[in-house]
């Protein structure tokens, strides 16, 4: 058992010592001779812990990217020679990997395409046309956004809970951002009148590689790792919440529970007495409400509500009929900081850092999401002593507000 840890860490070590030359530029060819085993004998737990070593140190995000993209280069062979579990045996797993497959027979539909409009002998309208095509067949694949939805909000959340080095999951998230660049970037520019061909292909070329570089990623690396790490109980509340976002491309699968003996899901709430009755009476200060009735008012608040309590763990989200921010319930009691991409973590960081040190007590936001115009406002929580208590995240869509003019005192009929 030592020999096996020594040689798995020896690997890690190797593997690190590669990634990082790269990102300083050390020259490839000397790298690749000199760690020439690890790279044979890779397994995909040595990526994850590489992964999540280099997302603690310094290094730029986008550095730590192209670091990681060359170095999956090299360890491509190896990996995919690894053993890869039977994903059937995890219908959540499964029906990602049966997204993947929709997704890639999609993605292979497009390359002729690609290549058709770059024939030097077309005449303008038929690129067009062909043009047209891509942008139509690019739109249908933002149906994917439902796979990184799930990724994100159900699948990390649950990941962070049961392995300890979970820094690939913020650099995946940073891929899928990407991706949602690319596939607006590239329609955008085919709707342009002068459509900068070079710059399309070379959008078109990241696009694919981030594509493939992802379900690469999910299948021999991410999935093997956490395939024996998470209990079938909880791998069945995470085919129970999929069941909920949807799916992208397939059929949605009968649920089929894995679990012998299905446990409630845990509260990270220690010591806390749990109210589950629904007509139990709780008194809000200015009033009485049953839970059902308290339940009831905040889902139907024209708004989408977050908390996060005073350690930066997520406690309640509210679920009104149509959420601008997806929310499951694998976030509750997960850091906060972990439910956001790389790009807008020092966002989050800072502001909360400012509402604890009594610097700001509210905060606003508005992005234009299609044609909805979204205000996000973020409000300090304080006890009557002051003492900080969390934060309230509160978005609304402000599309319909923002056109009010005038009065209106009488009811329409």
């Amino acid at each position: 058992m030592s020999e096996f840890i020594n040689n798995t860490e020896n690997r890690v070590n190797d593997l690190m010592a590669f990634v990082t030359g790269l990102i300083n530029k050390e020259k490839g060819s000397e790298l690749i001779e000199r760690y020439a085993n690890a790279i044979e004998m890779v397994q995909p737990w040595d990526v994850v812990v590489v992964t999540d070593r280099l997302m603690k140190m310094e290094y730029d995000i986008d550095d730590v990217k192209s670091g990681v993209n060359k170095t999956l280069n090299m360890l491509y062979k190896g990996l995919i020679s690894a053993e890869i579990p039977n994903y059937a045996d995890i219908p959540f797993l499964q029906s990602l990997v049966n997204e993947n497959n929709e997704l890639n027979h999609r993605l292979i539909e497009i390359r002729p395409l690609i290549k058709g409009f770059n024939q030097k002998d077309i005449n303008d309208e038929a690129r067009q046309e062909i043009l047209n095509e891509i942008s139509d067949r690019v739109f249908e694949l933002q149906q994917f956004e439902v796979h990184y939805v799930k990724k994100e909000n159900i699948l990390f959340p649950y990941v962070e809970q049961h392995l300890k080095e979970y820094g690939c999951l913020p650099l995946m998230w940073s891929y899928h951002d990407d991706i949602r660049r690319y596939e607006k970037e590239i329609i955008d520019i085919i709707a342009d009148e002068n459509t900068d061909l070079k710059r399309l292909n070379r959008l078109l070329g990241d696009f694919f590689f981030v594509q493939y570089a992802i379900r690469f990623r999910e299948e021999y690396i991410l999935f093997p790792v956490i395939f024996s790490l998470i209990p079938n109980e909880t791998w069945d509340e995470m085919m129970k919440q999929s069941i909920k976002e949807g799916f992208a491309f397939i059929e949605a699968p009968e649920l089929k529970l894995i679990a012998q003996d299905a446990k409630k899901s845990k509260t990270n709430q220690p010591d806390k007495e749990i109210i589950t009755n629904v007509n139990a009476v709780l008194d809000m200060g200015t009033g009485l409400l049953t839970l059902e009735q308290a339940i009831m008012m905040l889902n139907h608040l024209p708004v989408d509500m977050t908390y996060v309590d005073e350690n930066d763990e997520v406690r309640y989200f509210s679920t009104p009929g149509h959420r601008i921010f997806p929310r499951s319930k694998a976030i509750i009691g997960r850091l906060v900081e972990n439910c956001h991409p790389p790009s807008s973590v020092h966002i989050v960081k800072e502001l909360l850092d400012a509402f604890k040190a009594g610097t700001k007590n509210k905060e606003s936001f508005w992005i234009q999401m299609g044609e909805k115009f979204i205000l996000i406002q973020y409000f300090a929580i304080h006890d009557k002593k002051g003492i900080y208590k969390g934060t309230l995240e509160v978005s609304q869509d402000v599309s319909d507000i923002r056109k009010l003019e005038g009065e209106k005192r009488l009811m329409e009929e």
